[in-house]
């Protein structure tokens, strides 16, 4: 068995000084021989997997000659980008590898809903080192009741047409397994789908999970209804439709999306409600904001609450 020099071991990152071969007789043989190489390639493998293991914790990297090391950057949490809506998200915000599901308040509020949802996958893509394109699987009867993507709002929204990809399926059975292939495939960022209710059971949104566990992808529900069946989704929100503020130069003109978004389960966090803007500056990254004028109001009443502020005293008035 050949064993690679000392130069190049250390060169690698290994240290053998503190590993002593197991001893050896003072007679040689065949035996003698077989049972020191058999004790330097046991030292060899666990060195080996002490640095795969550490390599695996998120530790340094080595390039192909195993000399140059360099350190693993942490990617970018999933949040909203909001301080008052993130302080209810865990730590490390969403779960970047799992399933959550977005829901309109009342039937009218299903474009905000894919609004908002599509507004989440944009906030995934704000990691510099996600490449993946995002996939949005339709059901046929939900393009026939709120249309086609158009894709000249979609990068109004932020989203380039080339970066996203769409699917049209006549039944949610075709459409759920096709989103669970997706996710498990590991090319795309976000996989969403139209959600029809009644398909969406804890045993079919569980497979939907491990997918997405499995594929490094997330995934996003957006169903067609009010949900409050129970599902593997690591978050829930419901969202309605709010209005929009008009720009100064125009008071005629439409204002930026806005939603009156409700967090009602959340993994590690806690729920709230929030009214946001979606913002679309040119030349800026795209990001929600709190609807200018509420910080700290009625509408926002556990943020008012944890600041100390009187609004939180009286009666608080729902956003949706």
């Amino acid at each position: 068995m050949r064993i690679a020099p000392r130069l190049h071991q250390a060169a690698a990152g290994f240290d053998f000084s503190a590993r002593p071969l197991p001893s050896q007789p003072v007679n040689s043989g065949s035996s003698v021989l077989v049972s020191a190489a058999q004790g330097q390639a046991r030292v060899l493998v666990a060195a080996l997997r002490e640095k795969i293991a550490g390599m695996e914790a998120g530790g340094n990297q080595f390039d192909a000659r195993g000399a140059a090391p360099r350190l693993r950057q942490a990617p970018t949490p999933w949040t909203l980008g909001v301080p008052e809506v993130d302080q209810h998200l865990p730590e490390r915000g969403l779960l970047r590898h799992g399933l959550h599901d977005v829901a309109p308040v009342a039937y009218g509020d299903t474009p905000a809903a894919m609004g908002f949802a599509l507004a989440l996958a944009l906030r995934r893509l704000a990691d510099g080192f996600e490449r993946r394109p995002v996939l949005w699987c339709r059901l046929d009867y939900q393009v026939r009741e709120h249309g086609l993507l158009y894709g000249h709002g979609l990068e109004g929204l932020g989203l380039s047409r080339q970066r996203l990809l769409t699917v049209t399926l006549k039944t949610p059975i075709s459409l759920l397994w096709t989103m669970e292939e997706a996710l498990k495939s590991g090319a795309l960022a976000v996989v969403l789908g139209d959600c029809a209710l009644q398909h969406s059971d804890l045993t079919v949104t569980r497979r939907l999970a491990l997918a997405a566990d499995a594929g490094k992808c997330a995934g996003l529900l957006v169903f067609n209804r009010n949900n409050q069946n129970a599902t593997a989704s690591m978050s829930r929100w419901q969202v309605a439709t709010a209005a929009s503020v008009a720009p100064a130069f125009d008071v005629r003109a439409p204002g930026v999306p806005a939603f009156a978004v409700s967090l009602t389960r959340i993994r590690s966090g806690r729920p709230g409600q929030w009214t946001l803007n979606w913002n679309r500056q040119d030349h800026a990254p795209h990001y929600f904001s709190l609807v200018s004028g509420l910080r700290g109001g009625a509408l926002h009443s556990r943020e008012a609450q944890d600041q100390g502020t009187g609004a939180a005293q009286g009666f608080a008035l729902r956003a949706g």
